[in-house]
């Protein structure tokens, strides 16, 4: 049987029992003094238990009244805590996104302090997870992601790899496409795409020795920004370390892995704060390309 009946009277006790004054509960209630009263009292018959000691002037917890003041407030503090948030998930200056920890980390962070100038009134939070994530139950308001666009997806900018390396492993000269084999290769978990970049520039390598076991593209580039060789990784993730000189890039004919980046969202017709958003992100996609047509093609 349950002996709760309705939430007010928790309530009036959780201010009677924070203030130890019902006046000063009833105040903070908005309510007056008796009705206050009347509902601690209501809620110690229904519990069956005494949960103040009154005197004619104060009142204050019996050890019942403690142990149960402890747990209805921090029940409150949690359900308080629930609705904030949800409250701040349709809040038009918080923008929710998911995508990649390499995409991520490698390049919409670095990047996103110019969107933060132009639009400082929007709060970006990015949840960085390598699992794709359902924008409706998660909340969130897009998605930036690598495979085969779906309808409806905005496309960036095509996947593609390239071999990288840190110059300091050919004494800072650049690397022909035939010499990259004296070097020790790194590759994202396939080894058979090293194989595929030989052939479509036209170098028949037999069996060369390949290092896989990177669990994600941006571990790749630190591998390579290290020195531990060439590694065949995604020119956009590798992008920053190419501009600041840390990676060279061997001249040649980019991989095409038939995937693209893409942006989804929950709504064909999205709020101001994710379309400022994705015109950003275009524009920051467009230019890279236009600098760096070799690439993607």
């Amino acid at each position: 049987m349950h002996k709760l009946r309705t939430f007010s009277g928790m309530l009036a006790f959780d201010a009677a029992a924070r203030h130890g004054s019902l006046t000063l509960a009833a105040k903070e209630l908005g309510r007056t003094q008796s009705a206050v009263s009347q509902q601690v009292k209501a809620l110690e018959q229904q519990l069956g238990l005494v949960l103040f000691a009154r005197k004619p002037r104060e009142i204050s917890l019996t050890a019942a009244g403690r142990a149960l003041a402890k747990t209805v407030r921090a029940s409150i503090e949690e359900i308080e805590a629930t609705v904030t948030d949800l409250s701040r998930k349709n809040d038009p200056h918080i923008l929710r996104l998911t995508t990649y920890q390499s995409f991520s980390i490698h390049w919409l962070i670095p990047r996103l302090p110019s969107f933060s100038m132009k639009h400082p009134e929007i709060d970006v939070r990015i949840d960085a997870a390598d699992q794709i994530l359902d924008l409706r139950t998660e909340d969130i308001d897009l998605a930036i992601r690598v495979g085969t666009a779906p309808a409806g997806a905005i496309v960036l900018l095509p996947e593609t790899f390239l071999p990288l390396y840190a110059p300091s492993i050919a004494d800072g000269k650049p690397i022909e496409s035939a010499d990259a084999v004296q070097h020790r290769l790194l590759v994202h978990l396939n080894a058979k795409l090293w194989n595929e970049w030989f052939k479509l520039n036209g170098l028949d390598i037999q069996h060369p020795e390949i290092a896989t076991g990177y669990s994600h593209s941006g571990l790749l580039v630190q591998a390579a920004i290290a020195g531990g060789g060439i590694a065949l990784a995604p020119p956009v993730i590798a992008a920053d370390s190419v501009y600041s000189g840390r990676l060279n890039y061997i001249c040649g004919k980019p991989l095409l892995t038939g995937f693209e980046y893409y942006i989804e969202t929950t709504e064909k017709d999205p709020p101001e704060k994710v379309r400022l958003f994705i015109e950003w992100v275009q524009w920051e996609a467009a230019d890279m390309r236009k600098k760096h047509p070799d690439w993607f093609s």
